[in-house]
């Protein structure tokens, strides 16, 4: 229970004298008082819970004499609200008055606000857990003394305002009575001066409103409404003006009781009106409120009057709501405050579209209903505005496609496609509505049925639209059908290219009314080609081989054989152009490596030779500029794809000139066409001109082009030569340091997405969406072509700078130095400082890029430095170009040695001493911080004490901006010193206690800050921060009460303190108390407080998995996955949920099971935070607690009306009756993919695949846990049948694989209930089933591949079990794709999916041959399912032999490298292709020996006579029957593998240039027929039996076999390394069927004699007894 505080001198001692470090002694006043008891009876046992009120109690008593010192307070209420948690209700009710009493005097002596909020904490919780009817006479107290108080001291008033708030939020339904009282305090307490005390007056006013939840007195509500709308919504302090926002909400919260309508549309209209306020905090708390209120007016039902009747209106009333608050004043949004209105709007209609749903019960099919009042907002605009259009792609997305149910979504997504069928659709509406289509489809992983009924009348006829932007969207949306349903590509394809070819003949005499229709037409066919094209590389089953080559040729076409009309022979260019983009951008560079030459000749033409003649030929320069623009762009994907990986290479500069030349082609151009300065031509001038120099900022290194760097200097230096022509640039958003974001201007808020909305510009005549790109920007057009210009010409400016000579580094600074000074009077100063910050910080950054920085004089630093600091002196710039400014200065001292970094850090520090400017100390500060970022280290140790000294010392005044620069400079020196700060830690400490303390406003950026400094501390101190120690305690508490805002940023810190102890500190917290707080942060509806939760939650996997595996948290994993909607989010959950079954699944195979059975099965799944704890064993979380390890996610937005039920800071998604939602299409997948990681993912612990081994373990109890795999088999193989065969076709080949990996694993466990069988036995139904439903001419590649991969393993294996029908069935189901193998074609797919299949199949048939021949061998007790294939094997034998021979021959070719070079038709198509060839030879590697083996088995000559007797075929094969008949050439093909492979096993004679795997590793599934009955097989082995069918009597009858080739292969056996027997079985073979006159022959007669020498040698040595040769 010790208090002691961390004081700044080290001691340990506390700040103030007064404070008992210990429990009071027996001696002590306060330990007499708790012996006397309360009244003088029996004693109180002095608990630590009572301890604390004793000390407490001696705090107030003294508090007379002198005030309380805010420290000792603080840590003693700290401890209060801690000993509170634990104390029982019995002890809390001994103690409940005397605590009540002391902490109401504590508040009316007057107390900071962290004490205020500490102690209004407390009272409220021991009047809820001890004896709740004091709460009629405390409430009555505290209205009491704020009623008779004159003018108090203000913080006593607010101290006492916030307690009230506090009793009203717990008990308010018991204590309406009392709040016309109430509202008239707040009247009282709204006319102080003092901000805070009029913030906390407006909160207890919300707090007293929620609570009471509608049940007071008219007239109470009345005039709490008058005051906010009197004096609180236009305060002169944002703070209250945010605190009387939440008010209004709050009315909304509990019916609007006693309010009008007239009253509503007041408030609206004053809510509209806050959205134009100057600061975000205040925009966004009006936005919350006026969706709020909306929605209450919009839902009658709801309202509550004074007598609590409902009220009644007309709907029509309530729907003019709508379009008077939410329609009207977006449209008619204009001037500065335009967009800053639309995006309050915006965030309005996202607000009250979640409250409908989610408070008023309206169900997500009926929200679709207000969409089209959302898009009406577009309709009327005649021209196109993109940040209008950005406001409602964020509304629908948001607002409505987060909001729906996948069900939903689907009938969303056909319901937005019927209106694209609308001829009066405006473009915007078009390009919004597409947009949306394609975020719903990523979303649905599927595409419904009906959608694809309506896709050709509906996307497909917006490629024919007349506005270029609706074309490229309906592209883009095809470009995600594409990739949820990539069956579609190839008929898209051939759609595309027809049409492309059709339209190019129309085109070519066509001048009619049709030709605009057409030229769209055709631009539309080649964006979404382009678009298939840049996608399909990136689709699982690939692109078809011919798709490179025709798009390659038409672009060609279109580039060099255009049509005569000029107006259509641009348009055709364009075209051709955006075609080679793509491929040049996207396809695996090997496929277009053997024309790379002739792809480069295209850009000859229009960028080599004389500019001026090349322009004297056009007639239309505007239009000859964007398709040059177009080309310059397929230029720039040129170089990243071939130039730039191989720049640094001897080759680089084969490639590397031409492009060179057509870049300087380009930029003479430029020159020429911007001297002759016609009308018309600037806006497509300057898009040719940004994409050139973005073409030379795609070459990596800047030196390549240096002799073209005097020619663009002179270009890039426009925006200094003449400033008042350029706007500001745009690139500090992403040059400035993200770590330093909440400085400003471009705060991060509840995430990335609304973020981007916030910072959205948007330019009219902007780049349109690049389809080849990965990631396409959220919203259309976010900048405009002259702000995108600007911006490349200084990023090039700096780049050139970088790579200049000393001398021109001077000029080019003076140029900017001396245009700084010059432009100070005029208007434009502050875009030319903006661009000067952005050429500078490019400059430094290339210069350590290139590293050439440490050679430079000292005057080039030193001019910079002048720079950035007289810009720092400027008292008007902006925040980001103060911050730009202050992270230059960083970069120079990192750019610089080591005596110049310490000599500005030195120079900085003495302009702190004395600061005259708070603005210029506050840049000052953050230069120091940088500083210590970027160069920090040796060369800056010995000035870290004196930094943190100053620093600390800044971060005490009372200028708000100047405090908060100098705490996140402190910060950045923290992080720089890492354990060199260990000294200064509780100096640090003690400073961010001492700010948190007497900041009274409740700042969010402040708090934010101190969680910063305190998560920096936790890093640096480490495995010193022990659970019980003084620091510790210190930064729990700071978080907890820095988290207690409920604010984005601050809230973001308390989860990021949980990751830090995780990183740094793991034993300071139990795993448990980890976890209890993470799971409620997974449902957050801020996306950086849910991936910080979850990688934190992965860090205590990887640490500690053993804690992790008893807390359960797969299902919230699992639904927080199934809701999530950012793609980061979601990757980063699935491979928590990944690591964590890995984890787990050894000890609990059993529980993954049933929960994955849920998840792949379950038709819904509740989304509900509390449901989720109470399932994994936790409690739900009261937020009012204190005993959270560093407090939770508070983010509430939406409030219920029922108080005494709702946990108001729980998140939304628990604030409201629980919602069952279908569980959505890629969750099931996920789950099912996990479920296939189950067999795998329980290790190789035996007792887990071999039920005696299991049994044994249990009844021995050696494990700590017999949750065995074996154990839950049914289960396993019952699951994996149901998705094999499920409604789900994606779903369907992940459950037969998975039967697959089941037959592997528990191919060969034991029945021990019936000897002599197996346990996969029992489940030969639903295996037979599976493969029945998989082997399918209407299945897909990927089920196809699997069914014949299962039914070979299952024909292969003891499953069968002796069953006759089953083992014909499954051998006719694979003989029935035989005959259409040749024809068998996906045009959708690349060429190595067919080529996978003719393998699996082919695969099959050999497995099946060969496993069968292991029976036909032994000639007795051949079971009988199995003699009955061998005459169904011999009737597919002849088809079969041609397409094995085919199969090997063109893995042969493959393994040369002579597949490139095929002349005649492979079997395999395609394997021409390397790409294709490296697929297929992964393939075939597994399997060639095995197919191999099938073909020799039983072969015969195609001579061999069928007419003789059966006792002949008897005699000669082992089936009775011949099977392959082979041609001489076919049979020398086999004869010459076999003995290659013989050659290539032996080490000496390996050929590294023959890439043939020789694998006799158990791991292949195959192993065990390729090597039968050899114990300890070799490579070579695998071609004896080989050898020995092809040495049968039936070859040398033929003269297949001559003494040549007999001779070389016992020559080849003398020193082949191979198992023995075999090589003695094969050399008797050939003995004694060769005829005699081989033996005529000495050399052969000579070999033999080795050989038999060799073969006895090994007989002798090994004791072996061979029948054959005794014979």
């Amino acid at each position: 229970t010790s208090t002691l505080d961390l004081h700044p001198s080290g001691t340990g001692k506390r700040p103030s004298a007064q404070t008992p470090a210990r429990p009071p002694a027996p001696s002590s006043p306060t330990f007499r008082m708790a012996k006397r008891g309360v009244a003088g009876g029996e004693p109180i046992p002095l608990s630590r819970f009572g301890a604390l009120v004793a000390q407490l109690e001696s705090v107030v008593a003294s508090a007379r004499q002198k005030p309380p010192d805010a420290l000792l307070c603080f840590d003693l209420l700290s401890e209060l609200s801690s000993a509170l948690d634990e104390a029982p209700k019995d002890t809390i009710q001994l103690w409940q008055r005397k605590c009540e009493d002391a902490l109401q005097s504590l508040l009316v002596f007057g107390a900071c606000r962290p004490v205020r909020r500490l102690a209004s904490s407390a009272m409220g919780r021991i009047i809820q857990k001890g004896d709740a009817i004091s709460v009629y006479s405390r409430a009555s107290t505290l209205q009491g003394w704020l009623v008779d108080v004159k003018r108090a001291d203000p913080m006593a008033c607010a101290g006492a305002a916030q307690c009230l708030g506090e009793i009203y939020h717990l008990f308010g339904r018991k204590i309406t009575a009392g709040l016309i009282e109430t509202s008239n305090i707040v009247g009282k307490l709204m006319k102080y001066h003092e901000d805070f005390v009029r913030q906390d007056a407006l909160l207890l006013l919300e707090n007293a409103l929620e609570g009471s939840g509608g049940g007071g007195s008219g007239a109470a509500y009345l005039e709490a409404f008058r005051i906010i709308m009197r004096g609180g919504i236009s305060d002169k302090s944002y703070i209250v003006r945010v605190a009387a926002a939440r008010c209004l909400k709050a009315f909304a919260n509990i019916g609007g009781p006693g309010l009008g309508m007239a009253e509503l549309d007041t408030s609206m209209s004053c809510c509209v009106k806050g959205l134009e306020d100057n600061v975000s905090a205040v925009r966004d708390s009006f936005a919350e409120a006026l969706g709020a209120i909306l929605a209450l007016a919009v839902n009658p039902d709801a309202q509550v009057t004074k007598g609590g009747k409902k009220q009644n209106a007309s709907a029509k009333k309530f729907d003019d709501g709508i379009q008077k608050h939410l329609i009207l004043p977006f449209v008619k949004a204009n001037g500065a405050n335009a967009k800053k209105l639309r995006v309050g709007l915006s965030l309005s209609w996202v607000f009250f579209l979640q409250m409908i749903h989610m408070k008023y019960g309206t169900l997500d099919s009926e929200l679709q209903n207000y969409a089209v009042q959302v898009m009406e907002i577009l309709q009327g605009n005649g021209s196109p505005d993109p940040h209008a259009l950005a406001c409602v792609l964020y509304v629908l997305r948001v607002g409505f496609a987060d909001q729906m149910t996948e069900p939903t979504q689907g009938e969303f997504l056909v319901f937005l496609g019927k209106k694209l069928e609308s001829s009066n659709y405006s473009a915007p509406t078009r390009v919004t509505t597409l947009r949306i289509l394609s975020y719903l489809l990523r979303s649905l992983g599927e595409v419904p049925s009906e959608f694809k009924d309506i896709l050709d009348n509906t996307v497909v006829a917006a490629l024919s639209h007349s506005s270029a932007n609706v074309r490229v969207e309906a592209a883009l949306t095809l470009r995600a059908l594409a990739e949820v349903d990539p069956t579609c590509v190839g008929g898209l394809v051939s759609y595309g290219i027809t049409t492309l070819h059709a339209l190019r003949e129309t085109l070519s005499f066509d001048k009619g009314k049709n030709l605009n229709h057409e030229l769209d037409s055709l631009h539309g066919q080649a964006t979404v080609l382009a678009t298939l094209v840049a996608i399909s590389p990136k689709l699982l089953l690939g692109y078809p081989a011919r798709l490179p080559n025709s798009v390659l040729e038409l672009s060609k076409k279109m580039l060099n054989g255009f049509s005569r009309n000029p107006v259509a022979a641009i348009a055709e260019r364009e075209a051709g152009w955006l075609l080679l983009a793509s491929l040049l951008a996207s396809m695996p560079k090997e496929e277009l490596e053997d024309q790379v030459f002739d792809v480069l000749l295209l850009w000859a033409s229009p960028f080599t030779g004389n500019p001026e003649s090349y322009l004297s030929h056009i007639q239309d320069w505007a239009s000859e500029l964007r398709v040059l623009s177009v080309a310059i762009e397929a230029l720039t994907a040129f170089i990243r794809s071939f130039v730039s990986p191989i720049i640094a290479t001897a080759n680089g500069g084969i490639l590397l000139n031409p492009v060179l030349a057509y870049l300087g082609g380009a930029l003479s151009l430029i020159s020429s066409l911007s001297t002759k300065q016609l009308p018309n031509l600037k806006s497509a001038l300057n898009l040719f001109t940004t994409r050139t120099l973005m073409a030379y900022q795609s070459l990596s290194n800047p030196v390549v082009y240096q002799s073209e760097h005097e020619q663009m200097l002179q270009l890039c230096s426009s925006p200094f030569s003449d400033p008042s022509g350029w706007e500001e640039s745009s690139c500090l958003k992403f040059l400035l340091d993200k770590r330093d974001a909440s400085l400003g201007p471009w705060i991060p808020g509840r995430d990335s997405f609304e973020d981007e909305l916030r910072a959205f510009d948007g330019g009219v005549d902007g780049f349109l969406p690049c389809v080849w790109d990965d990631e396409i920007s959220n919203f259309p057009q976010p900048e405009s072509v002259s702000k995108m210009l600007v911006n490349q010409m200084l990023l090039c400016y700096g780049s050139i700078f970088a790579c200049q000579d000393n001398t021109a580094k001077i000029r080019l600074l003076n140029n900017i130095d001396q245009c700084l000074k010059a432009g100070k009077k005029y208007s434009w100063y502050m875009f030319l400082v903006s661009n000067a910050c952005v050429a500078l910080l490019s400059g430094l950054k290339e210069l350590l890029t290139l590293r050439g920085a440490q050679s430079l004089p000292t005057d080039i630093f030193s001019m910079i430095q002048s720079i950035f600091k007289g810009i720092l002196g400027e008292s008007e710039i902006s925040t980001a170009q103060r911050r730009a400014a202050c992270e230059g200065l960083g970069l120079l001292a990192r750019t610089g040695n080591d005596i110049f970094t310490a000599r500005m850090a030195r120079s900085l520090l003495g302009e702190l001493v004395t600061p005259v400017d708070l603005s210029y100390a506050a840049s000052v500060a953050l230069s120091l911080g940088c500083i210590h970022r970027t160069a920090g280290g040796m060369a800056l140790s010995t000035l870290v004490t004196l930094t943190v000294n100053s620093l600390s010392h800044l971060s005490k005044s009372s200028n708000s901006n100047l405090q908060l620069w100098s705490l996140h400079a402190l910060l950045l020196t923290i992080e720089a010193a890492g354990l060199s700060y260990v000294s200064q830690v509780q100096g640090t400490l003690f400073l961010a206690m001492e700010i948190l303390l007497l900041e009274e406003n409740g700042y969010v950026d402040f708090r934010q800050e101190i969680g910063h400094l305190i998560n920096a501390i936790v890093a640096v101190l480490g495995p010193e921060l022990a659970p019980g120690s003084i620091f510790f305690s210190r930064c729990k508490s700071v978080i907890a009460e820095i988290s207690s805002s409920n604010e984005t940023a601050t809230l973001l810190e308390s989860v990021r303190f949980a990751q830090q102890l995780v990183l740094f500190a793991p034993q300071a917290v139990p795993v448990h108390s980890h976890v209890r707080s993470l799971v409620p942060t997974l449902f957050s509806r801020q996306p950086s407080h849910r991936y910080l939760a979850v990688s934190t939650l992965r860090h205590l996997i990887e640490r500690d998995p053993a804690a992790m595996i008893n807390e359960n948290i797969e299902e919230n994993l699992f639904s927080m996955l199934d809701g999530e909607t950012d793609s980061e989010i979601a990757t980063l959950v699935r491979a928590t949920i990944i690591r964590l079954l890995y984890t787990s699944c050894p000890l609990h195979p059993s529980r993954w099971l049933a929960v994955l059975r849920n998840m792949v099965l379950a038709t819904s799944v509740t989304r509900n935070m509390s449901e989720g704890l109470t399932s994994s064993g936790y409690d739900s979380v009261d937020s009012t607690h204190e005993n959270d390890v560093y407090g939770e996610d508070d983010d509430n937005m939406i409030s219920g009306p029922k108080q005494e039920q709702v946990n108001w800071s729980a998140p939304i998604s628990s604030q409201f009756s629980r919602r069952n939602k279908h569980l959505r299409y890629r969750t099931r997948v996920f789950a099912a993919e996990c479920v296939s990681h189950v067999p795998v993912a329980v290790g190789t612990e035996p007792a887990h695949f071999d039920l005696l081994l299991a049994r044994s373990a249990i009844a021995k109890g050696t494990y700590l846990s017999n949750d065995w795999l074996v154990l839950k088999l049914q289960e396993l193989v019952s699951l994996s049948y149901q998705i094999s065969t499920g409604q789900f076709e994606g779903m369907q080949p992940i459950g037969v694989q998975l039967l697959c990996l089941i037959m592997d694993k528990f191919g060969m466990t034991v029945d021990p209930e019936f000897p002599g069988h197996i346990l996969l036995e029992q489940f030969q139904a639903q295996l037979v089933s599976a493969v029945k439903t998989a082997i399918s001419t209407t299945s897909g590649p990927l089920l196809l591949e699997a069914g014949l991969e299962l039914a070979t393993k299952v024909m292969t294996s003891s499953v069968i079990g002796g069953d006759k029908v089953a083992l014909n069935r499954l051998f006719l189901l694979i003989s029935r794709p035989l005959s259409d193998i040749e024809d068998l074609f996906y045009p959708s797919f690349a060429d190595w999916v067919v080529c996978k299949i003719k393998v699996r199949l082919l695969t099959a048939h050999a497995a099946v041959k060969c496993y069968t021949y292991q029976f036909l061998r032994a000639k007795e007790n051949v079971p009988d399912e199995h003699q009955q294939l061998a005459p169904l094997l011999a009737n597919s034998s002849t088809l079969l032999g041609k397409y094995w021979v085919g199969a090997l021959k063109d893995y042969f070719s493959i393994i040369f490298g002579l597949h490139s070079r095929i002349n005649h038709k492979p079997f395999l198509d395609g394997i021409q292709s390397l790409l294709v060839s490296l697929k297929v030879q992964k393939y075939l590697d597994e399997v060639w020996a095995l197919i191999l083996q099938a073909t020799a088995l039983d072969a015969a000559p195609v001579e061999f006579g069928a007419d003789d007797s059966e006792d002949v075929h008897e005699h000669m094969f082992i089936s009775g029957r011949s099977m392959v008949k082979l041609e001489q050439s076919d049979f020398q093909f086999l004869w010459g593998l076999s003995v290659l492979v013989l050659f290539h096993s032996h080490q000496s004679t390996v050929n590294g240039s023959v890439k043939m795997k020789l694998d006799c590793s158990k791991e292949n599934f195959f192993s065990n027929i390729v090597f039968y009955g050899l114990d300890n097989p070799r490579p070579c082995d695998q071609v004896l039996p080989v050898l020995l069918s092809l040495t049968t009597e039936a070859f040398f009858s033929k003269d297949f076999l001559s003494v040549d080739i007999c001779q070389e292969l016992l020559q080849a056996l003398i020193y082949a390394d191979c198992s023995g027997a075999p090589v003695v079985s094969l050399f008797s073979k050939i003995i004694r069927l060769c005829p005699d006159k081989f033996f005529e022959e000495e050399d052969f007669v000579f070999v033999a004699l080795e050989l038999y020498s060799h073969c006895l040698a090994m007989v002798l040595r090994r004791g072996w007894k061979f029948p054959g040769i005794a014979k």
